[in-house]
């Protein structure tokens, strides 16, 4: 599948997915048939509805100050007909030093009330603070506040700027994450391919406006986030990101006169510039110390590909800085990519890239012994 079909197809699914959640929420919403006879919003976003016994929800009505809360208590939960009501808030308890609040906060009325059988809670958040610190949706939580200070309520489902969890207790709640310790944190940085730099660049001509593009690796247990952001970038550019064994470019950023290949490479992920120079992506897989390839067939040992590089997608778009488009690469999807435009760099010391962390160098050459 070409990067034009990928982009577009995962546009119209995340269309697809926000078309279908308003739809739901409208119509919750308009009919009223969970949230009560009398379930209304208020025009400062308070929405709030009778439920009794036999259960019922309260959903935020699309643009309020509510949007994206969705409450749903079950049957049972409550012994009497009870006027629930759901408002913003802000709460004069800060978050625990360790936690980030990504969503605003709320309060769920009357406070300190106890339910019978848990509800389920789904409060929005802002995509861009998870990653601006380095998490996944999957890794945001609901903090709820008790008598005094805050509750940490692990997450039972989540989705692109919502997250759900069980509430026992009606009171304030926040989303939230726990960024990643500073030891879990491996901060590499991207070089630009001298010759090509210049069709890279938004702005060619101003040395101060230079295209940069760097990354924080979070170590994970299972798995190992890549959180990449660049700017200055020609915008609309589009190019393919791989790890590979080896880098062109020396330590100091300059060409490597002794290059020959980049060995082996895995293809990672495709990056497009915005319309206002930014680039950014989240992936996950295995990157720190671990990442390798190997094929039996043709005796290829057990491979680390430590470096990370992109590619120009299309390779017109290097023609002006003197690549030969007849002579393409094969570094995206139809094996037809430009050249290398940026790419990370060996250690000095162990001629390692960045994603080995733990180099034995009691061999020459350094291997990397995680």
């Amino acid at each position: 599948m070409s990067f034009k079909s990928r982009h577009e197809a995962r546009t119209a699914e995340r269309s697809l997915r926000m078309v279908s959640g308003l739809a739901c929420a409208a119509l919750v919403a308009a009919c009223g048939g969970s949230s009560g006879a009398d379930g209304a919003s208020t025009p400062s976003g308070t929405v709030h509805a009778t439920i009794g016994p036999q259960g019922g929800e309260l959903v935020g009505p699309s643009g309020s100050a509510v949007d994206g809360v969705h409450l749903v208590i079950p049957a049972g939960a409550l012994s009497a007909d009870t006027e629930i009501t759901i408002r913003p808030v802000d709460s004069e308890t800060a978050l625990p030093a360790t936690a980030v609040r990504c969503g605003p906060e709320f309060t769920i009325e009357p406070a300190g009330l106890k339910l019978t059988a848990p509800a389920t809670l789904t409060l929005p958040f802002d995509e861009a603070t998870i990653t601006d610190n380095d998490r996944f949706d999957d890794e945001v939580k609901v903090w709820v506040l008790g008598a005094s200070s805050w509750g940490q309520q692990l997450q039972t489902d989540s989705a692109s700027g919502a997250v759900t969890v069980q509430l026992d207790t009606l009171t304030i709640a926040a989303a939230g994450v726990n960024p990643p310790a500073l030891g879990d944190i491996v901060h590499v940085t991207f070089k630009p391919n001298p010759k090509f730099v210049g069709c890279i660049a938004e702005y060619p001509t101003d040395p101060n406006k230079a295209p940069s593009v760097e990354a924080d690796v979070v170590r994970g247990a299972l798995n190992d986030g890549m959180f990449l952001r660049g700017k200055n970038v020609k915008p609309g550019l589009q190019f393919d990101l791989f790890t590979v064994e080896n880098s062109a470019l020396l330590a100091d950023g300059t060409p490597d006169p002794n290059f020959k290949n980049f060995g082996l490479a895995w293809y990672q992920s495709d990056l497009e510039a915005e319309k206002n120079g930014s680039m950014r992506a989240t992936l996950r897989t295995i990157f720190l110390d671990q990442i390798f390839g190997f094929d039996p067939t043709v005796t290829l040992p057990p491979t680390g590909t430590f470096e990370v590089g992109f590619w120009f997608n299309n390779p017109q778009d290097a023609v002006s800085c003197g690549f030969d488009a007849t002579k393409p690469t094969p570094f995206n999807g139809e094996h037809m990519a430009g050249p290398l435009a940026m790419i990370t760099v060996p250690d000095t010391t162990t001629g390692l890239g960045p994603l080995c962390t733990q180099p034995d160098t009691s061999v020459s050459p350094a291997r990397c012994d995680p």
